[in-house]
């Protein structure tokens, strides 16, 4: 059986269903598989209903080529009111009967900031799947239950293979917890003893999760799916198609944008990096696989699959920016919103970087926002600057440790079983990785970055080259009168007379 004839007719239940991974399950699922329908947990969020969040989720560019290629997809979409932070996921009975005939659910939703307050990222985290599990278990149907975790579940490890590693702490004991703990102020107090060995809540959240579902692996067909850090994809929907401006992508768009000049990072990083497509290929493959095996029984430990990079690209992160830079990938897309010129220095100098901080960043986002005031407008720039610096901050654990592991999941095995199919991954992973292909794949995504991301129209591309050349005049004039004045300076010193 393939994965396209394991989806066929299939009715799918979907938490998270409007965030990174959710949006591009779906956008796979109704590209490439018949399904019957597909219903999405969407709470009610900025006065909008779930069904209003619905239609703003089918006009994301992400469903463009869908939309060109099979619009009447679109309509298999069913919003469900809910939260998975609810009891029953807040699902009202009606809607519960309505999904009686789902067979297969992707559990999806999660709070993805590092720096979440503990009481809420057990809420989200372990609370939420495990209403979404109790869900699962009225599902008479019930073929695969998926839950989407991390690669970066178990931290304190320096290899991650692909099986279930048991959680420092008890899931009931640390939700009791945060229900027994009314004062917040406490509850955070006792973060840093709880998560011992995690460097920030949502690692620790995730792998309690991990732990709920193999307690639950005896009594539901369940899955764990790790993918790493999800960029941008390859080849679907469209070349480079960069999903969202969080994460690796977001930083990448601030160089362009000439906000971000420096970043604290160690020199021999390789930053495990799951192109969103191969991610998605891999997921419904691995949903399958998982369901295959519960055929044959209840298995003897968790079932976990992952997608990690580290067997496959050779490059460290410094290396592939550099390359960047060097190969001025940044003027080939030229974002119109740009402060400074783009590009970036990578350093794991704490001394030096927090001097071009200071030099390269907050003093240039000073002098801009004081002309904003002078202007009459509100200051933005130093905001962004600070925030920016405190986002890498809570970054900084994955920007000095490698994680190795042995690769994808069963790679040789998945290579076979789905050439030729929606879910060919043979280009990604028989090619050889070379810096053409990653600088020429930067490319494309720096190109959906600009027009799917910051929405600037194509046509406008041309002048925002130009103004870039003009900036790059300006710079070098203005270091070339600075050596002057600074030479100047030292021969007076030097000869007085």
């Amino acid at each position: 059986m393939t994965v396209c004839e394991f989806f066929e007719d299939a009715e799918v239940f979907i938490t998270g269903g409007s965030g990174v991974v959710g949006k591009a399950v779906v956008e796979k699922l109704l590209r490439s598989c018949n399904v019957k329908c597909i219903y999405l947990l969407l709470r009610t969020r900025k006065q909008l209903s779930a069904e209003q969040r619905l239609q703003k989720i089918c006009e994301d560019s992400i469903f463009e080529v869908l939309r060109e290629q099979k619009p009447n997809e679109l309509r298999k979409l069913v919003a469900i009111p809910g939260d998975v932070a609810l009891p029953h996921l807040g699902i009202e009975p009606e809607n519960m009967k309505r999904m009686a005939q789902v067979s297969i659910v992707f559990h999806c939703a999660a709070t993805v900031r590092f720096d979440e307050p503990i009481r809420v990222a057990l809420q989200l985290n372990v609370g939420g799947t495990f209403e979404a599990l109790k869900f699962a278990e009225t599902l008479l149907h019930l073929r695969v239950f998926v839950h989407v975790s991390t690669f970066f579940s178990n931290p304190y490890l320096d290899t991650v293979e692909s099986k279930y590693y048991s959680s420092p702490m008890e899931w009931r004991k640390c939700l009791q917890l945060a229900q027994t703990i009314k004062d917040d102020d406490m509850l955070n107090a006792l973060t840093r003893k709880l998560i011992v060995g995690f460097p920030n809540t949502y690692t620790f959240t995730k792998n309690l999760a991990e732990s709920l579902i193999n307690d639950y692996r005896t009594r539901l067909p369940v899955i764990v799916y790790r993918p790493s850090i999800v960029l941008f994809s390859i080849r679907e929907p469209v070349p480079g198609y960069a999903p969202s401006l969080t994460g690796a992508m977001g930083l990448f768009t601030l160089v362009g944008s000439g906000l971000l000049k420096t970043v604290y990072l160690g020199e021999n990083i390789h930053l495990d990096l799951t192109p969103q497509d191969v991610g998605i290929k891999a997921l419904l493959y691995f949903t399958q696989q998982g369901n295959e095996t519960y055929k044959k029984g209840i298995p003897d430990e968790l079932l976990v699959y992952q997608v990690s990079s580290c067997t496959l690209i050779p490059f460290t992160f410094q290396q592939i920016a550099e390359e960047m830079d060097r190969q001025d990938v940044w003027y080939g897309a030229a974002f119109e919103k740009q402060l400074l010129l783009p590009g970036c220095i990578y350093t794991d100098n704490s001394w030096l970087y927090h001097f071009l901080v200071l030099t390269k960043q907050i003093l240039p986002a000073l002098f801009v926002d004081m002309l904003l005031i002078l202007s009459g407008r509100k200051p933005a720039v130093m905001g962004i600057v600070r925030k920016l610096y405190l986002t890498l901050k809570v970054m900084q654990p994955f920007m000095f440790n490698n994680y190795s592991s042995s690769g994808i999941t069963g790679l040789k095995q998945l290579l076979d079983d789905t050439r030729g199919t929606i879910c060919d991954l043979d280009d990604e992973y028989l090619l050889t990785v070379t810096n053409e292909r990653i600088i020429a794949a930067c490319k494309d995504m720096l190109h959906s970055i600009r027009r799917h991301r910051l929405k600037e129209d194509p046509s406008t591309l041309r002048r925002s080259q130009r103004i870039m050349q003009i900036k790059v005049v300006i710079y070098n004039v203005v270091r070339l009168l600075l050596l002057y004045k600074l030479l100047s300076w030292l021969w007076r010193i030097i000869f007085p007379n």
